[in-house]
């Protein structure tokens, strides 16, 4: 009668142990997966911020303190079509390119026969959205993304 509740007790013993386990491995894994989420998406943000401070670094670059007289006339009336890459020259920080366009365009002259000189700095990674800005003289007027036509 011992033996058999000796086994008796055994079958029990080891269910809770096995449950035990069992419940320790699902919470294993159930960490394991997040943990891999959170690297994933560690990974997605650090992209992200590589992407920003690549435009923070042109910025710094050749927008803060623009230097008009490296921008070509525009061979256009006004500016030309960004889609046109004849005039493209290329950037490069850390390994990322950014090709950009530095154009002037003078205006035709006013009934005070006055002209006034616009300028045009536009950047692209992809050769379809491109992050421009605008100067009139040495005044900046305005920037932001644009899609290139074409």
């Amino acid at each position: 009668m011992n033996v058999s509740l000796f086994h008796a007790q055994q079958g029990w013993v080891s269910l809770p142990i096995v449950a035990l386990l069992l419940a320790m491995s699902s919470l294993s894994m159930h960490f394991q997966e997040r943990l891999m989420a959170a690297y994933q998406w560690r990974g997605q943000v650090n992209e992200v911020e590589a992407d920003q401070q690549i435009w923070a670094d042109f910025r710094q670059a050749l927008v803060v303190s623009p230097s008009f007289t490296s921008a070509k006339a525009s061979e256009c009336i006004g500016f030309c079509d960004l889609g046109e890459r004849s005039q493209e020259k290329t950037w490069q920080k850390d390994n990322q390119l950014v090709h950009y366009r530095w154009e002037s365009y003078e205006s035709l002259p006013d009934e005070s026969d006055n002209t006034k000189i616009s300028y045009r700095l536009c950047a692209t990674q992809n050769q379809q959205q491109y992050l421009c800005w605008w100067w009139r003289e040495d005044r900046l007027l305005a920037n932001g993304w644009v899609s290139a036509s074409g």
